[in-house]
C-alpha cells in the first residue's frame, strides 16, 4: 500500500510540473464530485496527508471522502517523527507527525489567503513567498533531509543528531531564509551574493555553467586562481571539476569524502598565514598597504583587480604601462577630437585637413524612435592610429579615418546582448525586422539615447573608451582582438602599445616583445661576427700559449737583466693576450651552443651570471695586461737606446743578482696587480653605488620587467609608500624598501632580485667603456680611456724614436755602397715594417674604441650596438698580432707558412702558364722525368 501511495504521488508531482515550474510536489491531487455535484479537483501538500484529518472535501456533503488518509494506519514501525509545521486552528497544540518518504524533501507550499485559510496553491510558490509564507512540513526542517528522490538533493553534509545526510535544494540558496542551519559546518549556507539578482550556493561558480544571466557566477574574481587537482564537489557531482584556491582549509569540505581539506599547507606567518595545495611551494607575498586583503600572492600582482587597492598604480610605473589620455572631449551626444577643438584650427589647416561632422552610425541602422545619432567631429585626412587608443581609435577607424586599420566593432547590438548590463534598457526595434536596446546617454538632462556599445564575443559588453585600450576588458580579449595598435604578449602577459615592440626594453613578463621573429637578439647578432669569434678566439689562443711555452722554456738560460726582463714582458703580454682570446672563445661558445636563439628571452639570466662578470675581469685583466706590458717593454727599449746601447753588440751576461731580482719581481707584480685593481675594483660591495647598473626580478614579481634603474625604482616606491625622501637613495637602501613590499617568511626573495653589475651591460659582458652623463660609472670608464690613450701614445712615441735612432746610428754605415750598406738598409727596412705593424695595429685596436667612447659620453652618436663589433674584431687584433711581432718562433713560423704561401702561388702560376700556351699552339704540355715529349 505504502509503495503503491508513493508511486501515486510521483505520478500526480509529475501532473503538476506541467502546471508549476518549480518542480513536482510531493502530496495528492483529490478529484471529488457526484451526479449531481460538479466535480472539483483540489491538491492536497504533503504535510496534511497521514494527518488524522480528511482534507479532501469541497463541500458538505463530501467531508467523508478521505482519499488524503487512506493507508496511513500501516506505518511500518520506526518511522521518524517530528513537529509539524502546519498552522493549524488549534494553535496552541503541538503535533508530532510521521515523516515519511513520500515528505521528505516534498516542496514547501504557503497558505493562499484568497480563497480560504485553509487552502494552498501551487501558483504561489514562488521564492520570495517561500521566504514570508512557507509551511514546512516538519518545524525544524528536518524533513528537508535524507531525500529520496536524488533530483531534489542540492549538498550532503553532517545533520547535527542526524549523522551523514542530503539537504534538499529549497534548504540552500533561495528557499527558506528564517530557519537554522541544517549542516553541522554550514555547507547548506554557504552562498554568495554575485551580483544584486543573482544569489548561488558557492559550488556553482567556476563550474563552466551560467547560472546567472551576466555570467557574473563564471567571471568571479575566486574563478581567477584555482587548483591543479579536480574533485567532484558537494553542489554538482556530475563531474570532477577544479576549485578556487580561496576555498582550501575554509573549513568546509567542499569536495565529497572532503579532499580539499586534504590538499592544503599553511603558509606565511602572523598576517599572511593562508592555506595552499599541497604541491605548491610556500612562498612570500605581496603586503598590501591599502584595500581590503592585508596581502596578495605574487600570480595575483598587475592581474587588473585591486585586492590591494592600488597594485595596478603600482604596476603602470613599474612596468612603464602607456597612461592613456583622451583624445576625445565629450559633450552630450556629441564627440570632439581634440585636434579640431576651437584655438587649433591653425594647426589643423597646416598639416593640410579640415574637420568635419557627421552622425556615428557604424553599422547604418535606423532606430525606431531615435531621429539623432551620436555626432562625431574629426580631420578629414587619415591619420595613423597606431597611436590612438580607446574610443578615438574606434571613432576614427569606424568612419575610415585610420591609414590600415579597420573597424574593430564586429556585431550591431541585439536585444538579448549585455545580459546583467545596463537594467534601464528601453527595447526598439532597428531597420523595422531586429529588436535592439538603447540605454540614456550618462550626463544628460534631455532625452539623448544610444547604443553604442562593442560586443564581446562572450556576450558582454564594453563602452568604446574601453575598446583598444591595451586593457581586456571583455574578459576574452575580443575587445583587443582587432586593433593594430597593441601588440599581445604571449600566454597572458597584457597588452602593450605596438610602439613599445622591439624597442629594446622588455615590457611583456615573457619578454616576447623583444623576442620575436621581428627583433629576436643573440650576444652575437651577426654571422660575420659569430665566424670571426671563433676563428680570433682559436688562432690567438694556440699562437699565445705557443709564446708562453717558448719564452717560459728559455727563462733560465738568460743571464742578463735587460734580457730576462724583455722575456717576462713578452710573456705578460702573451698571457694577456691568451686570456683575450679565452674571453672571445668562450663568448663563442655560449653565443653558438648554450644559449643560441633562447639568449634574447634568457638573457638577464646571463647578464647577471657570476659567468658574465667572470668573463668581464678576464677580458679586462688581459687587455690590461698586454697594454701595459707592452707600454713598459717599448719604453724601456726606447730608454736602453737613448742611453746608447744600440748596435754595440749583445747584452752583458753579468748575471742576475737578489736586488734585481726583487726589482724584477716588484716589476711584474705592479703590472699584474694594476691590470687586477681596475678589473675586480668593479664588482667590490663597498662601491655598488658606483658600479652596480641595476636590478633585475624574476618574472613572478609583476611589478618590474627588464633591466630596472635607480629612478624607476624611486618612482615605484613612491607610488607605494605614498612619499619618497625626495632624492635618490643607495642601492642598499632601494633594496631593503623594495623587500619590505613583500614578506620575508620565506627568504624566496633573495632568488627572485638579481644585480646588474658593472659587466653585465651587454650580452658580451665588457668593460662599459661607452658611458653617459648620468652613469655613476662615467668618471671611471672615462679614466680607463684615457689611461689606454696615454699608453698607446707612449708606445707610438716609443717605437718612433727606436725607428729614427736606428736610422740615424746606422747613416754612416750606409753612405758607401757595398755590401754592409745593402746589410744595414735592410735591417733598417724590416725593424721600420715591424714598428709600423705595431703602431698601426695599437691604433687600430685602442683610438677608434677611445674616440667612439668619448663620442659616446657627448651624446653624438650612440655606441651601445657597437659592443660587438670592438669586442671581437677591435680589441682582439693585438691578441692575433702580438705573438708574430714579439715571437722569434712565431715570427719564423709565419715566414715559413709565407714562403710556402708564395713558392705554391709560383708554381700554380708557372702551370697555369704553361697550359695555357700549350692551347695556343695546340699542343699538349706532358712532363715526364724533366722531359717533354709528344
Amino acid at each position: 500500500m505504502i509503495k503503491e501511495f508513493v508511486m501515486d504521488f510521483v505520478t500526480i508531482g509529475t501532473a503538476l510540473t506541467k502546471v508549476n515550474a518549480m518542480a513536482f510536489f510531493y502530496g495528492k491531487v483529490c478529484n471529488i464530485g457526484s451526479l449531481d455535484v460538479k466535480k472539483v479537483t483540489y491538491y492536497t501538500p504533503a504535510f496534511e496527508i497521514c494527518d488524522g484529518k480528511s482534507d479532501c472535501y469541497s463541500y458538505p456533503a463530501l467531508r467523508n471522502a478521505t482519499l488524503d488518509e487512506e493507508g496511513c494506519d500501516k506505518i511500518f514501525p520506526g518511522t521518524s517523527r517530528c513537529i509539524s509545521g502546519e498552522l493549524h486552528r488549534s494553535k496552541s497544540k503541538k503535533i508530532m507527525i510521521p515523516i515519511y518518504n513520500f515528505t521528505r524533501c516534498s516542496t514547501i507550499i504557503m497558505a493562499n489567503r484568497g480563497l480560504t485559510a485553509t487552502r494552498y496553491s501551487a501558483n504561489w510558490t514562488t521564492a520570495d513567498n517561500l521566504r514570508k509564507f512557507g509551511l514546512p512540513y516538519c518545524l525544524d526542517h528536518l524533513d528537508q533531509t535524507n531525500c529520496t528522490d536524488p533530483k531534489r538533493v542540492a549538498v550532503s553534509c553532517e545533520v547535527e543528531g542526524y549523522g551523514y545526510s542530503t539537504i534538499s535544494r529549497a534548504m540552500v540558496c533561495g528557499g527558506i531564509t528564517a530557519r537554522r542551519r541544517l549542516c553541522v559546518d554550514g555547507m547548506d549556507l554557504a552562498c554568495v551574493d554575485v551580483d544584486r539578482s543573482c544569489t548561488l550556493h558557492k559550488h556553482q561558480l567556476c563550474d563552466g555553467i551560467r547560472d546567472c544571466g551576466s555570467g557574473a557566477d563564471e567571471n568571479h574574481p575566486s574563478c581567477l586562481i584555482l587548483t591543479k587537482h579536480k574533485c567532484l564537489r558537494n553542489f554538482r557531482t556530475d563531474k570532477a571539476l577544479r576549485i578556487p584556491i580561496a576555498w582550501l582549509g575554509d573549513g568546509l569540505e567542499d569536495c565529497l569524502n572532503g579532499l580539499d581539506e586534504n590538499w592544503t599547507i599553511e603558509c606565511g606567518l602572523k598576517s599572511t598565514v593562508k592555506r595552499f595545495e599541497v604541491n605548491d611551494v610556500c612562498q612570500d607575498v605581496f603586503l598590501c598597504r591599502y584595500g581590503a586583503s592585508n596581502f596578495i600572492r605574487l600570480n595575483e600582482l598587475c592581474d587588473g583587480m585591486d585586492k590591494c587597492g592600488n597594485e595596478n598604480a603600482i604596476c603602470e610605473v613599474g612596468r612603464g604601462l602607456t597612461s592613456l589620455s583622451s583624445a576625445v572631449i565629450s559633450s552630450g551626444k556629441v564627440k570632439n577630437m581634440k585636434y579640431c577643438l576651437k584655438g587649433l584650427e591653425d594647426v589643423v589647416k597646416r598639416v593640410g585637413s579640415l574637420c568635419i561632422s557627421r552622425d556615428f552610425n557604424p553599422f547604418n541602422e535606423n532606430l525606431y524612435g531615435i531621429v539623432h545619432r551620436t555626432r562625431v567631429i574629426y580631420p578629414t585626412e587619415k591619420s595613423d592610429c597606431d597611436f590612438v587608443y580607446g574610443e578615438a581609435y574606434v571613432l576614427l577607424s569606424c568612419l575610415g579615418k585610420c591609414r590600415k586599420s579597420p573597424c574593430p566593432l564586429i556585431k550591431p547590438v541585439a536585444f538579448n546582448d549585455c545580459p546583467g548590463q545596463y537594467r534601464n534598457r528601453i527595447y526598439t526595434v532597428a531597420d523595422q525586422h531586429r529588436l535592439t536596446f538603447v540605454n540614456r546617454r550618462a550626463n544628460t538632462y534631455h532625452r539623448d539615447y544610444h547604443n553604442d556599445y562593442f560586443i564581446c564575443k562572450n556576450g558582454m559588453c564594453a563602452e568604446y573608451d574601453k575598446v583598444c585600450n591595451l586593457w581586456d576588458d571583455c574578459g576574452d580579449s575580443s575587445d583587443e582582438t582587432n586593433c593594430t595598435n597593441s601588440f599581445h604578449c604571449k600566454g597572458r602577459h597584457g597588452i602593450i602599445p605596438l610602439t613599445k615592440k622591439c624597442d629594446g626594453i622588455p615590457d611583456c613578463g615573457d619578454m616576447s616583445d623583444e623576442c620575436n621573429s621581428d627583433c629576436s637578439r643573440e650576444i652575437i647578432n651577426i654571422p660575420v661576427l659569430k665566424v670571426a669569434a671563433w676563428l680570433i678566439g682559436i688562432t690567438a689562443m694556440v699562437s699565445n700559449t705557443l709564446i708562453l711555452f717558448e719564452n717560459g722554456y728559455s727563462l733560465k738560460d738568460f743571464k742578463s737583466v735587460d734580457t730576462l726582463v724583455n722575456k717576462l714582458l713578452v710573456m705578460l703580454i702573451g698571457l694577456g693576450d691568451l686570456l683575450v682570446s679565452a674571453y672571445l672563445f668562450a663568448i663563442a661558445v655560449v653565443d653558438s651552443i648554450y644559449f643560441g636563439e633562447r639568449y634574447c628571452s634568457r638573457q638577464f639570466e646571463w647578464l647577471t651570471s657570476i659567468f658574465c662578470s667572470t668573463l668581464g675581469v678576464v677580458s679586462t685583466f688581459g687587455t690590461l695586461v698586454s697594454l701595459f706590458s707592452l707600454t713598459i717593454l717599448s719604453t724601456l727599449r726606447a730608454a736602453k737606446i737613448y742611453g746608447g746601447d744600440i748596435c754595440h753588440g749583445p747584452p752583458h751576461q753579468d748575471g742576475i743578482g737578489g736586488r734585481k731580482k726583487i726589482a724584477i719581481a716588484i716589476l711584474m707584480m705592479v703590472i699584474v696587480g694594476s691590470a687586477a685593481f681596475i678589473s675586480l675594483i668593479t664588482l667590490s660591495p663597498s662601491l655598488e653605488e658606483f658600479f652596480v647598473n641595476g636590478f633585475v626580478y624574476d618574472q613572478s614579481i609583476k611589478i618590474f620587467h627588464g633591466h630596472i634603474g635607480k629612478q624607476k625604482h624611486m618612482d615605484v616606491i613612491q607610488s607605494y609608500y605614498g612619499r619618497s625622501m625626495g632624492k635618490t637613495s643607495t642601492w642598499r637602501v632601494i633594496e631593503s624598501l623594495v623587500r619590505a613590499m613583500f614578506s620575508n617568511d620565506y627568504g624566496n626573495l633573495d632568488n627572485k632580485i638579481f644585480r646588474v653589475e658593472f659587466y653585465g651591460n651587454d650580452g658580451v659582458c665588457l668593460f662599459k667603456f661607452f658611458v653617459t652623463h648620468d652613469d655613476p660609472q662615467r668618471v671611471f670608464s672615462l679614466a680607463i680611456l684615457t689611461i689606454s690613450m696615454l699608453c698607446f701614445s707612449v708606445v707610438a712615441a716609443a717605437y718612433i724614436y727606436i725607428n729614427f735612432s736606428a736610422v740615424k746610428s746606422s747613416s754612416s754605415l750606409t753612405k758607401e755602397p757595398g755590401p754592409t750598406a745593402d746589410a744595414v738598409n735592410k735591417r733598417n727596412r724590416k725593424l721600420q715594417r715591424k714598428v709600423a705593424t705595431i703602431i698601426l695595429t695599437d691604433f687600430i685596436c685602442w683610438v677608434p674604441f677611445i674616440l667612439v667612447g668619448f663620442l659616446h659620453y657627448f651624446e653624438v652618436l650612440d655606441a651601445t650596438p657597437l659592443y660587438g663589433f670592438f669586442s671581437i674584431i677591435m680589441l682582439p687584433i693585438n691578441s692575433v698580432i702580438n705573438p708574430f711581432l714579439y715571437s722569434d718562433l712565431m715570427s719564423k713560423l709565419a715566414k715559413r707558412v709565407g714562403t710556402v704561401f708564395t713558392d705554391s702561388i709560383s708554381k700554380f702560376k708557372a702551370v697555369f702558364a704553361s697550359y695555357t700556351t700549350s692551347l695556343r699552339v695546340g699542343t699538349p704540355a706532358i712532363e715526364t722525368d724533366g722531359n717533354e715529349t709528344n
